[in-house]
């Protein structure tokens, strides 16, 4: 009888999320996420590779000019030999490589219809949370104290940022998070972009905050 009640709990489980994901905007649905997830994480991975090749041609020539110093605010490698280019002890550009890479087969995975455990896409998701707190940290490092930016690492910010906001948005609204957020994340799938242009321009805001005394002295 108690087996019988679990599985009738699950189906309802299950019934209840299919239910709960046909209501939600396209893009916070599962195939819609995993299709987020392999665009933006596909970025990641470009960018984060054009690092690496970039971090080893610095590594062979430390003189050579990189394509990516376009100019004294726009160059790569004082952030790539910085203590911020390591801060787990090893370089940065090994967690994008891993990190985006998952993404992206996370998101061909769900682009096929298959179902992901919750537990799963809650672990991915704080992984994001992770990404999302290191990369702020080497925004206010770029713009207060290298007062430079890396081209490769702007598009990683970019990549990062919307992958972690729809996530978050997806999860929270097919209640993975538990199902009295369900609710609020559904009201925020109308609002997420609105969230991502917001933190764009707070970090927009932060690298000029740092960098603004060095800008106006090179127009003088």
């Amino acid at each position: 009888m108690s087996e019988r009640a679990h599985d009738l709990d699950e189906a309802t489980g299950a019934s209840t999320t299919a239910v709960t994901e046909s209501k939600l905007p396209a893009l916070f649905r599962n195939r819609g996420l995993g299709w987020v997830l392999i665009v933006l994480g596909g970025i990641g991975l470009i960018a984060s590779f054009s690092l690496t090749l970039e971090y080893l041609h610095a590594l062979t020539e430390p003189d050579a000019e990189l394509l990516c110093d376009i100019s004294i605010f726009v160059t790569c490698q004082p952030a790539m030999m910085s203590s911020a280019g390591a801060v787990l002890g090893f370089p940065n550009i090994i967690l994008g490589l891993v990190c985006f890479t998952i993404a992206v087969v996370t998101g061909v995975v769900l682009t096929t219809g298959a179902k992901l455990p919750s537990w799963y896409l809650v672990i991915f998701n704080i992984g994001l949370l992770g990404g999302a707190v290191l990369i702020t940290y080497l925004q206010w490092f770029s713009g207060f104290q290298l007062r430079a930016l890396c081209l490769w690492c702007m598009i990683i910010w970019a990549a990062t940022i919307p992958l972690m906001t729809l996530t978050t948005v997806a999860n929270l609204a097919q209640g993975r998070f538990g199902k009295g957020l369900a609710k609020p994340g559904q009201a925020l799938t109308g609002w997420a972009w609105v969230i991502v242009v917001i933190w764009y321009l707070a970090v927009i805001g932060l690298v000029l905050a740092g960098m603004w005394d060095a800008i106006r002295l090179s127009m003088i």
